[in-house]
């Protein structure tokens, strides 16, 4: 009894640990961004550069960018030029926008919701345009995906100890069966096998039995 116990105790804190590394997996996807290179060194300045925010599972909800971006001029990398850029919906709307000068480094986070955006960025000649968007598209579905991971590896840990206990019922059931008595067993239909008759022996003939 007290074996089956410990099993059980061990059982349950496996299940337990299972769920918490579940739990950290998915936190650690969830919070993963994916970044996309909007203008960069070694590449030809686009003024206007076309940016999708694609939901996840259909989910409508807002996701977390970070447009981050610096501006050096070409030539002199001490001089100072005026930059901005502004991203805008596909209503035309202006939802971020940002007006500095060479030589900054800034990030901007926000939450926009899924669709179709475009960044418009004016600079001066020769200045060359560093800028990423960061998105992390599975943030919005972070607290359902922990819901529903928690709770297929709880229906999961059920169904494996219904599992378990059925099999071992049918084994002991097994087991009674063979264990009983011979003269409570079911009698076989048919004529008793003849102790000392060989197989080999194919006449219809056979010896009387002497009581």
């Amino acid at each position: 009894m007290i074996t089956m116990e410990r099993k059980r105790i061990f059982n349950l804190a496996m299940w337990v640990v299972a769920l918490l590394i579940i739990n950290i997996i998915w936190a650690n996807v969830a919070s993963n961004k994916a970044s996309q290179q909007l203008n960069d060194r070694g590449f030809e300045f686009q003024e206007d550069r076309d940016v999708s925010l694609q939901a996840v599972f259909g989910s409508d909800s807002e996701l977390p960018v970070t447009i981050t971006s610096e501006f050096v001029h070409r030539d002199d990398p001490s001089r100072q030029a005026n930059v901005s850029w502004r991203l805008i919906d596909a209503s035309g709307n202006i939802v971020l926008n940002w007006v500095g000068s060479t030589n900054e480094a800034v990030s901007i986070d926000a939450e926009l919701p899924p669709g179709e955006y475009t960044l418009n960025t004016t600079v001066e000649e020769n200045i060359i345009a560093i800028q990423y968007l960061n998105v992390a598209p599975f943030a919005p579905i972070s607290t359902m995906g922990h819901i529903l991971l928690s709770s297929l590896l709880v229906v999961l840990a059920f169904g494996e100890s219904i599992v378990r206990t059925f099999i071992s019922n049918r084994m002991e059931q097994s087991g009674g069966k063979e264990n009983k008595p011979k003269e409570f067993r079911k009698a076989r239909i048919g004529m008793p096998e003849v102790e000392g008759v060989s197989e080999a022996d194919d006449s219809p003939w056979r010896d009387p039995i002497t009581l």
